[in-house]
Formats: C-alpha cells, structure tokens, sequence
C-alpha cells in the first residue's frame, strides 16, 4: 500500500488543484489527502514492524522536521493561553499540512529505499504526471476558444468560467491548468520536463518536452522565464559534448523568446503598467502586511493559518472575511505567522536540504547524475518560487525531497568515491533499517 501510495502522488505530481467535491464547505486536495494517509501509513508500519528505514539524510531531516513541528504544538499551547484573535482550527489545519508535506518526502524515500516502488517507476510516474498536465493545458486552451464555460472545479480551477484558463482581455489567455494559477504552473511543470530531457529518457521524450515547455510559457508567468532559465543550465550541465552547440542555439533563441513574451498580453501589460500593475501594487500591499505582523509579533509571530484572518481584520474590519487568503509569498509568512524562532527552524531545514543537495553530487554516479540534477534543479527552481508563491505545502515539492533523500542516503550506503562500499558500508547505515 505504500508503494502505491508513493506511486500515485508521483502520478499526480502536476495536479496540484485536483479535489474532491466540497464536504461542508471546505475543499480537501488530493495531494493533501495522499499526504495525510501517508501519516496513517507510516504509522500504521510503526505499530506493527517496529521502527522505520532511515539512513543518515533521511535520519537529519526527520529531525529537523520533527523540530518546527514539536515548535508548533508549544506554539498551540502558547496561542490558547495568551492569542487574540485566535481560532484554533485555522491552525491545526496548517499544523496537518506541514505534517502532511514533511510524511510525502518520507513516504517516497521509504518506498524506494525498502523497494516499494522503483526509483524508475517513480520518476517515469512524474514524467507522465507532466504530460499528461500538458494534454490537459491545451484541451482546456481548445475548450476555452470553443466556447466552454463550466463553473465545476473538480479538476482544475475555474476562472470566471473558463476552466483552467485566466483571460486577461487579450486573445491568448493565461494557462493554469490542473494548478491553483498560471505562476503555479509555471513551477510545477519544472521537474517532469527536466526528467524528460534526462540522459534516460530524452530519446523518447523529447517532443513532449517541447510541449510542455510550452505549456509553461503560455503560462504567461514572469517565473516561467527562470524556470526555461533552469532548463537551460540543466541541460548545459547533463550534455557536456553539446555545450557548445547549446550556448550558440541559446544565443540564436534568446531574441526569438524575448519577442515572444513581449507579444504575450501579461507581460505586455506589466511593461506598460510597470509598478502600478494590479499584481504588483497587491503583492507591495501584502508585503507591508507581513512586516507589521512581524514588528507586532516578532518571536511567535500570530500563528500557522492566521494571516488570512490578520488580513481580513486589517483590510476588511472583519476576521472572517476569507481566511483563506495567502499573500503569495511563502518564507515572509512563515517568519510571520511563527516569528523569528518558527522562521530560523524552517531555514535551517531548508539549508540542510540545499547542503545535503550540494554535497551529493560528489557521490552520485554518472548513470543517475542527470535524474539526481533534474529533483535537485526542480526543487531549487520550487524553492526560489517560495519567495513570490506558496508551494511550501504542496505534496510535489516533498516529492523532489524524498527522491533526493533516497538518492543520497542510496549512493553512499553503495560507496562512493573515498568511501567504504559494499555490505559494511550498508550495516553502518542502516542501523535501525527494519524492512
């Protein structure tokens, strides 16, 4: 169960927005649902096998996760006695979710480190995870030029009717897709097109590559530019026979993409509105929100969940207006929705993660080297999209993680260059491994 379970979050890697009907109001993503049944799994394994598999990578992310976590319950107790405007709810919902993204990293490197799931099968499962987002980017581009208009959000989000599409007055409209909004798609499509133009699979995989490149242009998102950008810089590291032909080919398409995103309608209107374009003036509106919060609350901050209610209250004069709301901006409210102490926690997981990354590739052999730079780029291209977006929470970022963990902890138990390798390298690893 799960392997199937890891297999089938890697198949849903691109649905970010993918939700059953709404119980009682409240929408419940598939991604969240995988990773709260991970929890349930994973403790369930527990209680019946003993302790878990985890090598030195997994055992120190554990730890820090299991740091900011055991920080948030002090928090909760915290908040009940001494929070203003405190509603408990809003916070444990964020408490699950952090417990859910951390339990999806862990389920992924478990399956492929007890043999669950295949790395294989795991990352051709993302790889079609992306094409199929692709297919369905552009049905839903055809929908909308055919005239569909539904109000259903089941499997991607409607804007004004147009089904995972975001008009913007011009002729070619925005492209969301299976995500919550264009700049989300243009991050989640990352790590599958990365994959596809890996040394295992590009062969094959080539021409969908292309189209889902494309599909996150027509994003029409400004980090749809860094994402091609991260592209660029993988394959100029994977294929170092081609660098040549590859720097030449980027100089030759530099002024053909640069047009084409002048004639796109988003980033038209931005250069003619500069700072006084609506998204810009939102998110200025929402960073001056989060450094109140943090001057007026800057150790604890006003705890997980609440920054929609801040919002609602500051904006509104009413706490319940949408407490919902997210200001896009994922570290700025962490910092203010846990202070100083919940922020220096999240970084100093982040870091290790990011060290982990850098330290691995002097142990990754050649023949995974290209899938290990594929997570490795696709996570840091989700992380630096963490400072403008909110991803922090969604299953496919941990995904990334888990796969990375699993790569690390593989290799160096296997040997590598300097090390021991062989049974004895693996025992020392593994001391707790009860598989």
């Amino acid at each position: 169960m799960i392997g199937f379970l890891a297999g089938l979050a890697a198949l849903l890697y691109c649905f970010v927005w993918l939700r059953p009907p709404e119980l009682g109001g409240v929408a419940l993503p598939v991604q969240r649902i995988l990773g709260w049944s991970a929890i349930a799994l994973l403790l369930g394994r527990v209680l019946l096998k003993g302790p878990l598999t985890a090598g030195p990578a997994a055992r120190s992310f554990l730890r820090w996760a299991a740091a900011f976590l055991a920080f948030l319950l002090l928090l909760l107790v915290r908040q009940l006695a001494y929070g203003e405007d405190f509603f408990p709810l809003y916070f444990v919902m964020d408490l699950s979710k952090y417990a859910a993204a951390f339990a999806m990293a862990y389920l992924c490197y478990y399956a492929l480190t007890t043999g669950l799931v295949s790395q294989r099968r795991l990352v051709r499962c993302i790889i079609l995870s992306g094409g199929l987002a692709t297919v369905l980017v552009f049905a839903l581009l055809a929908l909308y030029f055919a005239g569909f208009r539904t109000d259903s959000q089941i499997l991607a989000p409607s804007f004004g009717g147009a089904l995972g599409v975001w008009p913007v007055g011009g002729f070619l409209p925005r492209l969301a897709g299976p995500t919550a909004e264009p700049q989300q798609l243009s991050v989640v499509l990352l790590t599958p097109l990365l994959l596809m133009l890996s040394r295992d699979y590009i062969r094959l995989a080539w021409p969908v590559a292309v189209l889902t490149g494309s599909a996150l242009l027509l994003s029409q998102s400004k980090f749809a530019v860094i994402s091609l950008f991260i592209a660029a810089v993988y394959l100029y590291l994977v294929y170092r026979r081609w660098r040549w032909a590859l720097v030449l080919g980027g100089v030759v398409a530099a002024p053909v993409l640069g047009v084409t995103l002048l004639r796109l309608p988003t980033f038209a209107s931005t250069l003619q509105e500069g700072l006084s374009a609506t998204a810009f003036v939102e998110r200025m509106q929402n960073v001056l929100l989060l450094l109140r919060i943090i001057r007026e609350h800057p150790i604890f901050g006003i705890g997980p969940g609440h920054y929609g209610v801040f919002w609602g209250r500051a904006v509104h004069g009413d706490p319940h207006y949408y407490p919902g709301y997210t200001p896009n901006m994922d570290f700025l409210k962490v910092f203010a929705e846990t202070g100083v102490v919940g922020f220096v926690l999240l970084l100093l997981l982040l870091g290790f993660l990011s060290r982990l990354c850098l330290r691995g590739l002097r142990s990754i052999p050649a023949s995974d080297r290209s899938i290990y730079l594929a997570a490795m780029l696709g996570g840091l291209g989700i992380l630096l999209n963490m400072a403008i977006g909110y991803e922090l929470l969604h299953a496919f970022f941990w995904i990334n993680v888990g796969l990375l963990l699993y790569l690390a902890d593989h290799h160096r138990a296997n040997g590598s260059p300097g090390r021991g390798s062989g049974r004895d390298a693996h025992q020392e690893l593994w001391p707790t491994a009860s598989s």
